[in-house]
């Protein structure tokens, strides 16, 4: 093995006991010649590293470094900082990758100087039987090399694009450069973290080939059942991923000119959050988001992105979202005006 491995395989640990024989077999089905796998143990408290260590002799090459458990983007960059490889992957371990991605990956990335090579997956749902690709193939279909905001233009415009690490490979050298990272303590880091990727990368080149099976189980983080707290701390990690996009959006300001689709990703996540409200229970924890909604501008920020939303949610107004709010008893103060409120979000 050379002293500088192709790929770094960075992943993340927490209380994966029943997962890690299987993606540990997976890794062994690549049938890598050059890599290193990291595994940052995010304070397991199960058997995982029993797991680790049956496993470490066998697939040779792996780190393991420890921390108390701060979450997936603090694992990941824990992982980011300790890599030493040409290329980095992130996979999720209770997923399955199937021979050939890494090797396929590579290949592309290495023939075409690519900054980003990424491919297909599927759907895999723990009660139901239907599995299906994670982006359609009549809508994405595989690319030349192509710059990073044409790929992510051609993504987003597909209306089924999924914000995610795994399906990537990423030459470290342009993230280092970059200074990219998750950021701490949030769901769905993804979101930011692909579309700054993909602003920024240079060449990127996409496969159709379904390599990943993504497993939606019952212990998965992202679908848990949700309460009012749950919704809260929802509601709080869209606040800030709404945020970063409009920050991100500001940093490339001539490639997101010709992406309509990175401002209306921003009124559609907005929207979500209102549904979040919706489905809260508690009338005193609702308030308080929905203040925080307001006080944050996070309205205000949606209303602005209003006009590059697609044609199917053309219908919203900050005037109908307010009367929906209204009506469902989501608005702080009922004195409070759809006009007032409207203006609220235009001038704030």
């Amino acid at each position: 093995m050379s002293q500088t491995p192709l790929l770094s395989i960075v992943a993340a640990v927490y209380n994966g006991e029943k997962f890690l024989a299987q993606f540990f077999e997976c890794l062994e089905q690549q049938q890598l010649e050059s890599y290193e796998l990291i595994l940052v143990n995010d304070g397991s408290t199960d058997g995982s590293l029993a797991v680790i260590d049956q496993w470490k002799e066998r697939l040779q090459n792996v780190i393991v470094l420890e921390q108390e458990n701060q979450g997936v983007s603090v694992a990941r960059n824990t992982g980011l900082a300790a890599a030493t490889g040409k290329y980095l992957t992130f996979p999720d371990i209770d997923d399955k990758l199937y021979p050939g991605m890494y090797r396929t990956l590579l290949e592309m990335a290495e023939k075409g100087n690519l900054d980003v090579a990424t491919c297909n997956g599927r759907y895999v749902y723990e009660t139901k039987k239907d599995i299906h690709p994670i982006f359609p193939l009549d809508r994405l279909q595989s690319t030349g090399v192509l710059p990073g905001h044409v790929w992510l233009k051609q993504a987003l415009d597909s209306r089924k694009f999924l914000h995610v690490t795994w399906l990537n490979i990423y030459r470290r050298e342009f993230i280092a450069s970059h200074r990219f990272h998750f950021e701490p303590g949030l769901r769905h880091q993804d979101i930011p973290w692909t579309t700054e990727v993909l602003l920024a990368a240079e060449r990127v080149q996409y496969t159709s080939e379904q390599f990943y099976d993504y497993y939606i189980h019952s212990e998965s983080v992202s679908h848990k059942p949700d309460n009012d707290d749950t919704l809260m701390r929802s509601a709080r990690h869209y606040m800030k991923i709404l945020e970063m996009l409009d920050a991100i959006n500001q940093r490339y300001p001539d490639k997101v000119r010709d992406i309509s689709a990175c401002r209306w990703q921003i009124a559609k996540e907005g929207l979500g959050i209102i549904h979040t409200f919706d489905s809260m229970k508690d009338e005193s924890k609702k308030h308080i988001i929905i203040k925080e909604f307001f006080d944050r501008g996070i309205w205000r920020l949606i209303w602005k992105k209003r006009p590059y939303v697609p044609s199917t949610l053309a219908s919203w107004t900050p005037l109908s979202a307010h009367q929906a709010l209204s009506r469902r008893g989501l608005i702080l103060n009922p004195l409070v005006s759809a006009k007032e409120i409207a203006l609220r979000g235009l001038n704030a």
